[in-house]
């Protein structure tokens, strides 16, 4: 197949495209690097299967080269997380919204359309949620992902997966994530300092992230529902198991803050029963992730990303 990729050059898309052309499929992956640092792609480029083509979502004539001759599209573009988002407002909407609407205004109905959706749109939940519980974002991100997907559920041959947050090493390495953060700040400072100690969690390998992906558009004929939550009911974890599990690992301290506030509000634990059945299930354990980002903290010069 030719497999569209948007935002193939990030954190997730580096390795999508590694998985998807190791299995036969030629590759066109489409990025504008937002953020910079296009390196990670380089050794792809010689490759005959590889076409990379410097693209904008929210660009109408981009948007119609780039789904030209596309046998599926894996949809990845966006601003990602409540930090880009709160300080970005009306180009969060511009991207994970209208540029959503794009894609789906001038691709093939008749190919398969992976959307990668995000946990984040059920916010604060009680108990153990699934697919069909109420969504209670509390970010703005949420918000963006929650109204893709609406436009996306009402178009055949799609899917949205509800995302885990991700974590583990990639060629174009993310630390402002939870794990990674954890680890790295472990690492760095010997001491972690940790606010709303007992909010759940929920987390995903960014490996089995581009496997999900695969299995979507190889699989979508035979998938039975228009959305799926990917994680592994494993990963359902508290920041204060995380943080005591880091610091165990790393030999470090944790430090519990009394009156700060975390300004990431989520708050859940996610069932995953729904995309087991359809035969996916996650490889990658939390000690995999940490121990590899143990082994890649002292190696990289890691730009942070908060700002």
């Amino acid at each position: 197949m030719k497999i569209l990729v948007t935002g193939g050059g990030g954190y997730v898309g580096n390795i999508l495209c590694r998985n998807l052309l190791s299995l036969g499929h030629q590759v066109r992956c489409v990025d504008n690097f937002h953020k910079g640092n296009c390196d990670a792609l380089l050794s792809l480029i010689t490759n005959p299967n590889f076409e990379f083509m410097y693209g904008d979502i929210t660009n109408i004539e981009d948007i119609k080269k780039m789904v030209d001759g596309a046998d599926g599209i894996i949809h990845l573009a966006a601003i990602v997380g409540f930090p880009a988002c709160a300080k970005q407002p009306a180009l969060s909407v511009a991207v994970n919204i209208s540029g959503t609407e794009n894609l789906l205004r001038f691709r093939n109905r008749n190919a398969p359309f992976v959307f990668a959706s995000t946990g984040s749109v059920y916010g604060k939940v009680e108990g153990v949620c699934n697919e069909d519980s109420p969504l209670n974002a509390v970010s703005l991100y949420g918000e963006n992902k929650r109204a893709a997907e609406e436009m996306v559920r009402d178009q055949p041959n799609t899917v949205s997966y509800r995302f885990a947050t991700g974590f583990g090493v990639s060629p174009c390495m993310r630390v402002n994530l939870l794990v990674n953060d954890f680890v790295y700040q472990a690492m760095t400072n010997k001491c972690l300092n940790i606010f709303q100690a007992d909010f759940r969690r929920t987390f995903v390998h960014v490996s089995d992230m581009a496997r999900a992906f695969v299995f979507g558009v190889e699989n979508l004929e035979n998938m039975s529902h228009n959305v799926y939550n990917v994680g592994d009911k494993k990963l359902n974890w508290t920041k204060r198991e995380l943080a005591e599990y880091v610091c165990e690992k790393t030999g470090s301290i944790v430090h519990y803050g009394e009156t700060g506030i975390d300004a990431d509000q989520r708050d859940y634990e996610v069932d995953y029963g729904r995309i087991n059945k359809e035969g996916f299930f996650c490889e990658k354990t939390m000690e995999d992730g940490i121990d590899e980002i143990i082994k890649i903290v002292p190696l990289i010069n890691i730009r942070h990303q908060y700002s």
